[in-house]
């Protein structure tokens, strides 16, 4: 009889004891003697393997290759799900510092920075007489000031980082509600509309309450999903960010009511009970500020012209507002996502327009919270079917704003160039010469005296003839002039005339009292224009002249 021996070596190796078994493939008969005897039916080749204890037996797992984390899809969703967020945040920083410093601090900026700079009594002073809607802003920018400065740059980094975490939020919350590549279109959907760069470098409140605002919306689709008491409590916070930041913007609490009546009504209760907390804390700014009402009553009511105004004032470019909100229309729609983007864009733009027929309310900044859903609705028509092609339409928005990215960086880019208007005076103006300035109608002497107080060196300014007290003292926003013009005038052979605004009669509307004065004593030498302002150079007229006038 002979013995055929036959080795397997298979993937998986069997071990018994340490011993390697040799095994014959066929039907086999097995004995239950020490040793297991296994006969081939077709032959008489037979194989002793020797039997142990199953204790001793031991299973050698298979070698399985390492799969990169690359691979893994919920290693690569969590990914997406950073860039979402990560890589719009990064990209609105960097684009929000290009050249933040370069542009003049325009009127508004300027009131900042005077507020900023005032001491804290007088800061206080001045709210309750002006400015006490965004009196909460103006705080945090004097304790940020500072430590940072009041360089152009230090006053508009707060901005900078604001918007560049809405941005984020844009990102995070289209792929909350969509998915990952949803919200990156979106978040660089946003970088790429003009306003997000130009009020990312604008020393105002507007990007503070756009960003909390937003914020207001994540923290909802949170608690709306997953209701707990600290979401509740972040959300309160959040609102009265927002309300601190601008008033207006707490129009965005009439669109999230929508959306929980809507989708989730059993959270309405809690939900109302934490928009009331966060509000309570910003009431006294609004008592404060219902008695300011003719600080904003140079805004003309809501119409159905200004109305088409709209989309150059939220996108910052007419051709780029017509596509975002050509594309926004497209998406509206009553179904989820649709409604949270489509109410946040709708509802606060319309009670705006309908409280603007009776309130002096209606300027489009003022719906600058709005875009972070309009971009949302419009990205939902950019990347319906593929994300390629929302890819595309950023690019395009990027390609039609690069024009006004370039212009808002230029020394003017903000409406007014006041470093031109104080080089002039500077190269101009001798130390013996004086300087007047307009009335207090739409900013003109405020803003005026601001650009000389900030741009123009002491050595090189002439003497403020009609000023008795500073601004932003005794509870005044504005300077305070001599109450009879006659007695401060001396006999000054040269006058300035420094007055917001392009105006061919420097004198006109500049105030009864002193223009007639003025028109009595001085001749029109020369007129010009510089940044937004007219200077004119006044010179003495001779004393026989005068009389006889």
């Amino acid at each position: 009889m002979s013995v055929r021996r036959v080795r397997a070596e298979p993937q998986s190796q069997l071990t018994f004891g340490g011993h390697r078994p040799t095994i014959l493939i066929g039907r086999a008969s097995v004995s239950s003697d020490a040793s297991t005897q296994v006969r081939d039916s077709h032959s008489d080749a037979t194989v002793l393997i020797p039997r142990v204890p199953a204790q001793a037996a031991t299973v050698r797992a298979p070698e399985v290759p390492t799969t990169p984390a690359a691979d893994d899809p919920m290693a690569t969703g969590r990914a997406l799900g950073a860039l979402a967020w990560l890589l719009p945040l990064t990209v609105m920083a960097v684009v929000g510092t290009v050249r933040a410093s370069w542009p003049g601090l325009w009127g508004d900026e300027l009131a900042t920075w005077g507020m900023a700079t005032a001491s804290w009594q007088d800061l206080w002073q001045t709210v309750q007489h002006a400015e006490a809607s965004i009196a909460p802003y103006y705080a945090f920018m004097h304790g940020w000031t500072a430590l940072a400065g009041t360089s152009e740059f230090a006053l508009r980094l707060p901005s900078i980082v604001a918007m560049a975490g809405a941005a984020g939020l844009i990102g995070a919350i289209g792929a909350r509600l969509a998915s990952p590549r949803f919200g990156l279109v979106a978040g660089l959907l946003f970088v790429a509309v003009p306003a997000a760069s130009r009020y990312a470098q604008e020393a105002r409140p507007y990007a503070i309450a756009l960003f909390f605002a937003t914020l207001c919306t994540y923290l909802l689709l949170g608690l709306m999903d997953r209701p707990r008491w600290w979401r509740y409590a972040a959300y309160a916070l959040a609102v009265m960010a927002t309300g601190a930041g601008h008033l207006v913007a707490l129009l965005i609490l009439a669109a999230h009511g929508l959306i929980i009546l809507a989708q989730r009504r059993r959270v309405f209760l809690p939900w109302l009970l934490a928009a009331i907390v966060g509000v309570l804390p910003v009431v006294p700014v609004v008592l404060l500020g219902r008695g300011q009402q003719e600080q904003i009553s140079w805004i003309p009511l809501a119409s159905w012209d200004r109305l088409g105004q709209l989309p150059q004032g939220l996108a910052g470019g007419a051709l780029v507002g017509g596509i975002l909100l050509g594309l926004a229309v497209l998406a509206l729609s009553m179904r989820n996502p649709g409604l949270v983007y489509a109410a946040c864009a709708v509802v606060p733009t319309v009670l705006l327009f309908a409280a603007g027929q009776f309130m002096h309310l209606w300027l489009p900044r003022y719906l600058l919270f709005t875009v972070p859903a309009w971009v949302l609705l419009a990205a939902v028509t950019s990347a319906r079917d593929r994300v390629v092609r929302g890819v595309l339409v950023v690019v395009t928005v990027a390609a039609v704003g690069m024009s006004a990215q370039v212009g808002m960086r230029t020394e003017s880019g903000h409406g007014q160039n006041p470093r031109s208007v104080a080089a002039y005076l500077e190269s101009h103006a001798d130390l013996s010469d004086g300087i007047v300035f307009g009335s207090n109608v739409g900013g003109d002497q405020r803003v005026a005296r601001d650009v000389v107080a900030r741009y123009l060196a002491v050595p090189h300014r002439p003497a403020d003839v009609f000023l008795a007290e500073p601004a932003r003292t005794g509870g005044h926003l504005a300077a305070t002039e001599c109450p009879q013009l006659d007695t401060c005038l001396d006999d000054l052979e040269r006058l300035w005339v420094l007055r917001l605004g392009t105006r061919d009669d420097p004198l006109a509307e500049i105030g009864a009292a002193k223009e007639t004065l003025l028109r009595a004593r001085y001749n029109i030498a020369d007129v010009v224009h510089k940044g937004g302002f007219t200077i004119a150079l006044l010179t003495r007229k001779p004393v026989v002249q005068a009389v006889a006038r």
